[in-house]
């Protein structure tokens, strides 16, 4: 039953947020029967009408009885989970926004002191049986349970832990997914998530880095937490540089971090928050691009004009055609941004390239950002 619940107050949620106003009982009722009759279920029942009567009566009772709190309602359905496990989950979710809300010095903590985040984070959902850690009910998963600390400590590089055998790699991996990335990256999310909501102006306002931080409420930590369990690090700007393509390792990413490290002392007025902040990650990524330009005795960037495009961003992904003299740089939707002159980078297999078109001290180029070879 909870399971159905969680696909109509989706379903719910869903409309009323579209129509920015709560669902009347006749809209309610319109609604769950139209999303019935489009349904498999529908097509495959023998007793359809009778099933579709049901349907439409837990909705009402749905939003009637169960859950008759809009504001639950809605709390609910961003949490991502079934609202009867969403419950219990609400009864932790204050208390893993505090451990965020503390993160405040997590750009210059220790690995230890990093580490002890994630551990109060997982200590507060381990035993839970709906948003819990879970194994497959073998002896090496019942271990892993028991001393789930133990494959964090791993997964996060934790020095100095214990390491699985090459023949538990893949068990160890199977727990790792499911329960860090997945269940505990999960509830993290929820709870930021939810935050924002609470801070928008707007339940369709689009999340921006300029402003999450002020409508969160939380220090930089709350934004990294998922990532970091994804990439399985303790260092944002290791999960940075690894989804940003810079590094394809962890020693890689590490290695680039003594280089960020000089940029940022340079940096005046700066506190822990700026080691982790991902602005500050993108503004490095820039200056050491145009550093590498200056650099570089190659043609690594082309001149252009623009001509479709009105740069209110900062760059644009694009593809270059060569078009008689010159070559019309497009967006991947086909439209023509900018065209400029013919040049060595532009081969007859540039299609497999990655290009980007940006401005640099108020000249517009492109450059080959990956080539394929």
């Amino acid at each position: 039953m909870d399971e159905l619940d969680g696909v109509i107050l989706s379903a719910i949620e869903e409309i009323a947020a579209d129509k920015n106003s709560e669902l009347s009982r006749a809209e309610t009722e319109a609604l769950l029967s139209r999303l019935w009759q489009r349904s498999f279920s529908s097509v495959a029942a023998v007793q359809e009408k009778i099933l579709e009567q049901a349907f439409v009566r837990r909705g009402r009772g749905l939003t009637e009885a169960v859950y008759s709190d809009a504001t639950e309602r809605r709390r609910l359905y961003q949490y991502g989970f079934s609202p009867h496990v969403g419950r219990r989950f609400e009864e932790i979710a204050p208390k893993l926004r505090l451990i965020l809300e503390d993160a405040t010095q997590y750009g210059t903590a220790t690995s230890q002191d990093r580490f002890e985040f994630f551990e109060q984070m997982g200590a507060l959902l381990a035993n839970d049986r709906g948003f819990g850690f879970r194994g497959r009910g073998t002896v090496a998963d019942s271990a892993l349970l028991a001393d789930w600390q133990g494959a964090l400590k791993w997964w996060m590089g934790l020095a100095g832990t214990v390491r699985p055998k090459p023949a538990e790699l893949r068990g160890w991996q199977r727990f790792v997914s499911d329960n860090f990335e997945f269940r505990l990256g999960v509830a993290a999310g929820a709870v930021v998530a939810q935050a924002w909501s609470d801070g928008a102006g707007s339940a369709l306002e689009v999340p921006s880095l300029e402003k999450w931080r002020e409508t969160t409420g939380l220090p930089w930590f709350g934004f990294w937490a998922r990532e970091l369990l994804r990439w399985g690090t303790l260092d944002p700007f290791v999960a940075f540089t690894m989804a940003q393509g810079l590094a394809g390792t962890r020693g890689e990413a590490d290695a680039l971090k003594a280089e960020f490290a000089v940029w940022i002392r340079g940096l005046a007025d700066k506190d822990s928050e700026d080691w982790i902040d991902p602005q500050r990650f993108l503004q490095w990524v820039r200056s050491r691009e145009t550093s590498l330009e200056e650099d570089s005795a190659s043609p690594r960037r082309i001149d252009v004009k623009l001509t479709g495009a009105r740069g209110t961003l900062e760059r644009y992904n694009v593809l270059p055609v060569q078009h008689q003299e010159s070559v019309l740089w497009l967006d991947p939707a086909g439209f023509e941004l900018a065209q400029s002159d013919q040049s060595v980078l532009v081969t007859a297999s540039a299609y497999r390239d990655d290009f980007e078109l940006s401005q640099i001290r108020g000249r517009w180029s492109v450059r080959r950002r990956f080539h394929a070879g």
